[in-house]
């Protein structure tokens, strides 16, 4: 017998969680019935596939720009007060589209500038909401947790165009952005009473522009993060024009009214809705990226139905096995971003993801939508198919670690040193270790101080380097002298608090290559600085 904590709906179990679960999947429907509205206004306005495709460029151009910066934010002020300020961002927008709908002023720059607004709000609000799941489940049911939200989004997916294509045709178009509005509503009730505990910490606040820098650095130097990014971002490139042309397939092609519009698109949803319920199942038998592999291979074949087939039993079918594909391997690249990062800095590790996402997301509805208006909608889903089985054989080998065996990302607490007299944005400040190593060890140490190297800079250090004394200390034994620099002493702290477990068996390791049980240590904190180095840098 499954153990409840093992359960699928074990997260269900905690009333914030299934209260806001529950609230965003309401949300989600009103976004998908504002979506039927615009795709079918657009196609009432004007047959060209470009302008079609452009709506889903608006909505998802601002996670290119605005998601990082978004999980910077999450990451440093309440992630609570930051979904109600988005929330309220989008309700306005929506309600702003139903006005403008209800006077006749909508055309097509109208609408992909109303998607855009939306997308502004949606790319903000994204890492904080993601990045919340660890904080209302146990980190044993943060798979879990993401899988029920991907599922919740994917019943939305099933549920509001369906229902957008019925208010659409019975009441027209302002309805469906009119009912988008009053949908949020749900979510700021909830979220105004979720009584959030607060992060207590003792270390100085930190800014804005650092915080982008340290987010950017880590991910320039997680080869785990960096592998989830391209396999995401490459599924979305090529997957993206089951959403971006279907509206001129259904409508122009298979000349379907709104309703069975809607219900064409609520197929993707459906087969993501089925892939909840046997993904599951399916991970406990299967390695997880065995099952990313067979849904992109899947996927691939789906959009090779939608290219040869037009028929509309047909492609709904194809669409159901996409919206299967879609679910599969994007729950897990996020299941795998949330298990592979530490805590302080999962925001931004998914404001990046969630970048690429809606880099890849935008850049591909446009590509696709210039190839679809060249050479048709049909050689358009023909080569995104190719393109897919291609990245699946290029990136076969790049495997996601973190399924297989989730690394302990805790960080530690202890404080390094006293505080002292220092203010937190005094610096730079130098860290330098002195390292006496016995000769022969010579090799094994400096192999192990790359992945040292790795991890200051990774954790915030913003230059390391190791030199080696030409004059040995002692027969028979060499100095090495390691340093790297802070931005401030503020940095420097939070960098003690940065280490996981893992972190530390590695400098455990490299000091225990030395003849003395830990290196020397020292902090320098800068007097005076050349300020011609910065102008020979920039010269350089």
């Amino acid at each position: 017998m499954t153990d409840a904590k093992s359960s699928p709906f074990a997260p269900l179990r905690s009333h914030m969680f299934l209260a806001i679960w529950i609230a965003a999947m309401a949300s989600n429907v009103g976004t998908w019935v504002q979506s039927v509205g615009e795709k079918w206004l657009m196609a009432e306005i004007t047959r060209s596939p470009l302008l079609m495709s452009l709506i889903e460029t608006g909505a998802t151009l601002p996670m290119l720009a605005l998601s990082m910066p978004g999980g910077a934010i999450a990451d440093i002020v309440d992630r609570r007060r930051m979904l109600l300020v988005t929330q309220t961002w989008m309700l306005l927008a929506a309600a702003a589209m139903a006005i403008l709908s209800a006077l006749h002023l909508v055309t097509p720059g109208v609408l992909i500038g109303m998607s855009l607004l939306l997308g502004v709000g949606a790319a903000l609000n994204s890492p904080a909401w993601q990045a919340s799941v660890p904080d209302l489940v146990p980190k044993d049911q943060i798979a879990a947790g993401v899988v029920l939200n991907s599922a919740g989004f994917n019943v939305s997916r099933a549920v509001g165009p369906a229902l957008g294509g019925l208010v659409v045709g019975l009441f027209g178009a302002t309805w469906a952005f009119a009912l988008n509005a009053v949908s949020f509503v749900g979510v700021l009730i909830v979220l105004k009473g979720w009584k959030r505990r607060p992060v207590t910490t003792d270390l100085p606040a930190e800014r804005f522009s650092a915080a982008m820098k340290v987010g950017l650095r880590y991910t320039w130097h997680s080869k785990e993060l960096q592998i989830i990014l391209l396999r995401g971002g490459s599924f979305v490139f090529f997957g993206g024009p089951i959403f971006s042309l279907l509206p001129t397939l259904a409508i122009h092609r298979l000349q379907l009214g709104s309703t069975a519009f809607g219900l064409l698109l609520g197929c993707i949803g459906a087969g993501a809705v089925g892939a909840t319920l046997v993904l599951p199942a399916l991970r406990r038998k299967y390695n997880p990226n065995v099952l990313m592999a067979g849904a992109t291979a899947t996927f691939a074949a789906g959009l090779l139905v939608l290219a040869f087939v037009a028929h509309t039993l047909s492609v709904g079918l194809a669409l159901l096995v996409c919206g299967a594909g879609w679910l599969t391997v994007l729950s897990t690249c996020n299941t795998g971003v949330q298990l592979s990062v530490p805590s302080w800095v999962r925001a931004r590790a998914l404001g990046v993801y969630i970048t690429v996402w809606g880099g890849a997301m935008a850049g591909g509805a446009a590509f696709w939508g210039v190839v679809g208006e060249r050479w048709g909608i049909h050689v358009a889903y023909a080569a995104a198919g190719l393109g897919m089985l291609l990245l699946l054989a290029a990136t076969a080998r790049l495997k996601i670690r973190a399924l297989h065996q989730p690394p302990d990302l805790s960080p530690h607490h202890l404080e390094p040193h006293s505080p002292g007299p220092i203010h937190p944005d005094q610096g730079p400040i130098l860290t330098v270790l002195e390292y006496r190593i016995p000769e022969a060890r010579k090799t094994a140490f400096q192999e192990a101080m790359r992945e040292v190297r790795r991890i200051r800079i990774r954790d915030g250090a913003v230059r390391w380097s190791l030199f080696q004394d030409l004059v040995p200390p002692d027969p028979g034994q060499l100095r090495f002298v390691e340093s790297f620099l802070s931005s401030s002493w503020g940095e420097h702290l939070r960098q003690h608090h940065r280490a996981t477990v893992e972190d530390r068996a590695f400098l455990r390791k490299a000091y225990a290559l030395g003849a003395e049980s830990r290196p020397r240590i020292r902090h320098l904190a800068a007097a005076w600085e050349d300020q011609s180095s910065i102008l020979d840098r920039i010269l350089e």
